[in-house]
């Protein structure tokens, strides 16, 4: 069995080395067009705010590892093209220039997304910068330690950004947070939650123009000087454009099938409409259980899920189906913790679900414990199943791991009158014996029960 994984980033990675463990005499190459493997995309915040000092740290394997373990690995090598028919892919060595064929018994493609750049006037100036690469990182770290770079301009109010933005600040930047949406994260939180951070960043000197859409850079000398959007413009010795991604997928058109947003389209196996091609990660859609559907949902631990789930396939048919996903995910900005799984209510309206949700607010710890704070907690289930399709917690305390257990609770769906009665743990240090998860199910429960 001669297998090739096409990229050797997060999903990549996890890919050769399942197949690897999983069987020892498999023939596995790999090929990717940078030049470091296995990169922790999301530490670059932590690295630029200066909490990770060795950014070595942010690589979780090499391309010395991979060999050693017996995996070939192609470095700087593009594949330019695939002919299924065949199953052999066509390569480039950036290198050298030579291009070449190599054949497959099975194709993993773990290709990956790329920011959305749309053609603004000035957004190629020197200045401003793109954010996903290791060598991206090392040009924003280097430029948030340049005293001479004052005003940063961060374009875009999801994770990358507004982490970022909490980067800046700590170094003592003039940091302005542009979105063309009202209000930061929206997609990721309900109002409640984001409205707790954007006060905490205003109060400390951060400048929000939400409800901007940026209309171009400008510039002296091909350097940008200022961001100029419909509302007015914002002085800028850096700017970060983070507005998204999309699926990196414009060599695929013809070889498997593509969704509309030009996401890989998959099975439980990570299977394409090929039965001898996988795709894995940023490049794909996986089956979101809270949505009940398809759905393109960039996160590592996504990607690390469907690299193992892939690669198990490749090597025995239908050996491991995906249990589906639910998006869970969390920040840490500005001394705030929140995380969130499945749908907020933001998207629930959006796709017309028929829900129905409760937010409650409470101590974290008993009040006699100096430590207690505040906890703001969401929950949403379906309003006939009366399953839970999302919840979200946010804290100044530690309360992120919660979204655990919710994420479980969505995919082995779990409904809202089941959980005051979970069984939880009780301790002063951590909880109240009916603390801020039960409780609010509890009322939910006790409304539902004297309705019936």
């Amino acid at each position: 069995m001669k297998v090739i994984v096409v990229g050797t980033n997060h999903a990549g990675t996890t890919a050769v080395r399942t197949l690897r463990r999983l069987d020892p005499s498999a023939e596995i190459v790999t090929y990717d067009k940078n030049n470091n493997v296995s990169f922790l995309g999301c530490g670059i915040a932590l690295w630029v705010k200066g909490e990770v000092e060795d950014p070595q740290g942010l690589f979780y394997a090499s391309p010395e590892i991979l060999e050693s373990e017996g995996i070939k690995v192609n470095m700087e090598h593009e594949v330019l093209n695939i002919d299924n028919k065949k199953k052999i892919i066509h390569v480039k060595d950036l290198k050298t220039g030579k291009e070449f064929d190599d054949n497959y018994d099975r194709l993993i493609l773990a290709i990956g997304s790329w920011p959305i750049i749309p053609p603004i006037e000035g957004i190629t100036m020197e200045g401003v910068h793109i954010v996903k690469w290791y060598q991206h990182g090392a040009l924003v770290k280097k430029a948030n330690e340049d005293p001479n770079i004052k005003n940063v301009v961060v374009c875009g109010a999801g994770y990358i950004g507004v982490e970022l933005v909490d980067a800046f600040h700590a170094k003592g930047k003039n940091v302005t947070l542009v979105d063309i949406s009202d209000r930061i994260m929206p997609r990721y939180y309900d109002k409640p939650f984001t409205d707790r951070v954007e006060n905490a960043m205003k109060a400390a000197g951060v400048h929000l123009a939400t409800g901007e859409k940026v209309m171009k850079f400008e510039g002296e000398n091909n350097k940008v000087t200022k961001v100029v959007t419909d509302k007015g413009s914002h002085d800028a010795d850096m700017v970060i454009w983070a507005v998204g991604f999309k699926p990196a997928t414009e060599m695929l058109a013809g070889v498997v099938d593509l969704d509309n947003n030009k996401a890989i389209m998959v099975n439980e196996f990570m299977q394409t409409s090929d039965e001898n091609i996988f795709a894995v990660g940023d490049c794909i859609e996986v089956y979101d259980n809270a949505k009940q559907r398809p759905c393109y949902i960039a996160l590592a631990t996504n990607a690390v899920r469907t690299g193992i789930i892939a690669a198990v396939n490749a090597l025995k048919p239908a050996g491991l189906a995906s249990p589906g996903f639910q998006g869970s995910n969390a920040i840490n900005v500005f001394d705030w913790c929140l995380a969130s799984t499945g749908v907020t209510e933001t998207v629930a309206k959006e796709l017309g679900m028929d829900y129905e949700q409760i937010t409650f607010e409470d101590n974290d710890r008993p009040e006699f414990m100096h430590s207690y704070k505040k906890v703001l907690i969401k929950i949403l289930w379906d309003k006939k199943t009366r399953k839970i399709i999302g919840a979200q917690v946010g804290s100044e305390n530690n309360h992120t791991e919660v979204m655990y257990m919710f994420s479980l609770a969505i995919m082995k769906g779990v409904t809202i009158d089941e959980l005051p009665l979970i069984d939880i743990f009780f301790l002063p240090h951590f909880n109240k014996p009916y603390n801020f998860i039960t409780l609010p199910a509890l009322e939910v429960l006790g409304l539902n029960y004297f309705k019936k």
